[in-house]
């Protein structure tokens, strides 16, 4: 494993050099990136999905909703790292983080690891600044897996306080999240990535009919119908 991180690094540091195209970073407009956290989610039936990927879109979301917050979404993220011939297959970890935040002129990068067993969930998030590669805040709550939404949005406040980030001008209605949809959602976001759009969207209503406030499935079907994958 150790090695397997060592060329990932490597190779992004090689990236990073050859990165020109850079994107160009408003000062007066801080720009993130959330990378997908590592994870599993063991549902009460022994089921297993991916629940980091959907953890970090759902906290690039509620960034979003910060105004004078530039935020990459995963999407142009991936999009950014393929241009440079980039894939992130290996554990993002600090030292890669900073050389990924160089490829994406990013301020900051977050990353993490998400584990949630039946209805106990544990987030392990750090911010780490791109320019002087310092762990610059670390959040760290454990809560019930169906409070999954208001952890995210209490994990955004606080990087918000300790960062100086702009605060949210709108706020989710924070209900909690059957055990149900946060799986469903989970299996969208990763049938999404494999490019198995169908199923995604399959996945992302199923999310909605456990839960039908669910705001970052309904993002993601809005964005995958009007063709934006």
């Amino acid at each position: 494993m150790r090695t397997h991180r060592t060329v990932l690094v490597a190779a992004i540091a090689f990236a990073a050099l050859g990165a020109q195209d850079a994107p160009a970073q408003d000062t007066d407009s801080p720009r993130i990136a959330v990378m997908d956290f590592t994870g599993f989610m063991l549902g009460e039936s022994g089921n297993s999905v991916n629940i980091g990927k959907a953890v970090s879109a759902m906290l690039t979301t509620e960034f979003t909703v910060r105004d004078g917050l530039e935020v990459l979404e995963r999407q142009d993220i991936s999009s950014l790292l393929q241009e440079q011939r980039l894939g992130l297959s290996g554990r993002v970890d600090e030292s890669s983080a900073v050389a990924i935040g160089k490829i994406l002129g990013v301020q900051y990068v977050f990353h993490g690891a998400v584990v949630s067993i039946a209805n106990s969930l544990r987030v392990d998030i750090r911010a780490i600044d791109v320019e002087t590669s310092e762990v610059k805040s670390v959040m760290k709550m454990t809560d019930m897996t169906t409070n999954l939404l208001d952890v995210i949005i209490n994990i955004a406040d606080a990087f918000g306080d300790d960062l100086d980030l702009p605060p949210a001008s709108e706020r989710a209605d924070i209900q909690p999240i059957p055990i149900g949809a946060t799986i469903a959602f989970s299996r969208g976001v990763d049938y999404e990535d494999k490019g198995e759009i169908d199923n995604a969207i399959e996945q992302y209503e199923a999310a909605l009919e456990a839960h039908p406030n669910h705001r970052d499935a309904q993002r993601a079907l809005d964005r995958l119908r009007e063709g934006g994958a």
